[in-house]
C-alpha cells in the first residue's frame, strides 16, 4: 500500500494508529480507479482549517468592529472558539447601528413616554434654551401680549408648516403637564425648520451661522443639529454636506419629536401632514419609525398613525434573500 509506515516501540514494530478516513484514503489511493483518487483528492482541498477560519473570523470582527463600533465583550460573543455558542452577528451589527441613527432611548423603560425622551436629543443647552422660549411664550399668551402658541413659536410663516400648526392647536397652554410637550414641540419646530432649508440641496455653502440666522434657528439648537445631521466639506472652502444615513437619522428624529408633541401616551394619530410639510414618502416615514419600535398603522382614509408601546421591542435584522 502506499505511504504505509510503521513505528518502533521497545524493539517491535507497530501500526502507527490511523483514523477510519485515513484508512480509506490509503485504500482510494493504492486500489481505487483514477476517477475515485480524483473524488477524494477533491474532498481533502476542501477540507476547512479551523485555524484559517478563527483568524480570518478575527479579522473580520476587527473591521466590524471598526466600521459598527461593537464592543470588545459582544465581538468575544461572535467568535467563541470552541464552544457551541455564537452570538448572531447580524444582530449585534444592527444594534450598533440602531444607536447611532436614532435618538438616545431606554430599552428598560416601563412606560412609553420615558423610551425617548424629548430632553436628551441635543443636550441641555438646547433643552435649556428650548425652555426659557417656551416659558416666555406663555408668559406673553398670559398677559395677553399674543393671542396663541403658533403666533409665539411658528410665527409669520406657521403657513408652511401646517402639520406643526395643527399640533399647537391641540396643545392647552393652561395645563401644567402641557409644558413638556411644549418644548419638545419648540425642538421639533427648529429641526423642521432646518431640514426645510437643507434640503433644498443637501448641501451647506458657506458658515453655519449665515444658514441658522436664514433658517430661523436659534444658535444654541442650531449647533447641535448642524453636529449630528451634517459633515464638514473636504477643504478649504468650508461648507456642509449631509450623507443618506444622516437624512434618515434627520427625518427619524423629527417623526419622535412629533411623536413625543402629540401626547404623553406617544400617539400621533396621522403622520401624513408632516411628511408632506418634509417631502418624505410616507412609506418611508413608516419604515423609519418601526426601525425605531413604533407601530405603524394606515386607517380607511389613509392616514397613518404611530403609537410607542413597552416593552420596546425593535424589529429583527433583514435576511438577505438566498441566491
Amino acid at each position: 500500500m502506499k505511504e504505509y509506515t510503521t513505528s518502533v516501540v521497545n524493539g517491535c514494530h507497530t501500526e502507527q494508529t490511523r483514523t477510519a478516513t485515513d484508512q480509506v484514503n490509503m485504500l482510494v489511493e493504492s486500489f481505487g480507479s483514477k476517477k475515485k483518487q480524483k473524488v477524494m483528492a477533491s474532498r481533502a482541498a476542501n477540507k476547512v482549517n479551523i485555524h484559517s477560519v478563527v483568524g480570518s473570523g478575527s479579522l473580520m470582527m476587527n473591521t466590524v468592529t471598526k466600521q459598527e463600533g461593537i464592543s470588545a465583550e459582544n465581538k468575544k460573543k461572535m467568535v467563541e472558539v470552541g464552544g457551541n455558542k455564537t452570538a448572531n452577528a447580524n444582530e449585534i451589527a444592527y444594534e450598533n447601528a440602531r444607536k447611532k441613527i436614532l435618538p438616545p432611548f431606554d430599552t428598560n423603560a416601563t412606560k412609553a413616554s420615558k423610551v425617548y425622551d424629548a430632553q436628551q436629543f441635543f443636550g441641555e443647552v438646547a433643552w435649556d434654551k428650548a425652555s426659557r422660549v417656551v416659558n416666555a411664550v406663555l408668559a406673553q399668551i398670559e398677559e395677553g401680549k399674543i393671542s396663541d402658541l403658533c403666533t409665539g413659536l411658528l410665527g409669520k410663516k406657521a403657513h408652511h408648516y401646517p402639520s406643526i400648526a395643527t399640533l399647537l392647536k391641540s396643545i392647552d397652554p393652561t395645563k401644567k403637564s402641557s409644558a413638556f410637550r411644549l418644548k419638545a414641540a419648540f425642538l421639533l419646530i427648529m429641526t423642521v425648520k432646518f431640514q426645510y432649508r437643507l434640503s433644498r440641496r443637501w448641501t451647506v455653502d458657506g458658515t453655519s451661522d449665515d444658514f441658522l440666522t436664514k433658517s430661523q434657528v436659534v444658535h444654541e439648537i442650531g449647533v447641535q443639529l448642524f453636529d449630528l445631521f451634517t459633515t464638514p466639506k473636504e477643504g478649504s472652502d468650508g461648507g456642509f454636506i449631509t450623507t443618506q444615513q444622516k437624512k434618515q437619522k434627520l427625518y427619524i428624529y423629527i417623526l419622535i419629536l412629533f411623536v413625543i408633541a402629540s401626547g404623553t401616551d406617544m400617539k400621533a394619530p396621522s403622520i401624513n401632514q408632516l411628511c408632506k410639510d418634509m417631502k418624505l414618502d410616507v412609506k418611508d416615514a413608516s419604515s423609519y419609525l418601526r426601525e425605531a419600535g413604533f407601530i405603524v398603522k394606515k386607517n380607511g382614509v389613509g392616514d397613518s398613525s404611530a403609537t410607542l408601546l413597552v416593552p420596546l421591542k425593535f424589529p429583527p435584522p433583514k435576511r438577505g434573500k438566498r441566491t
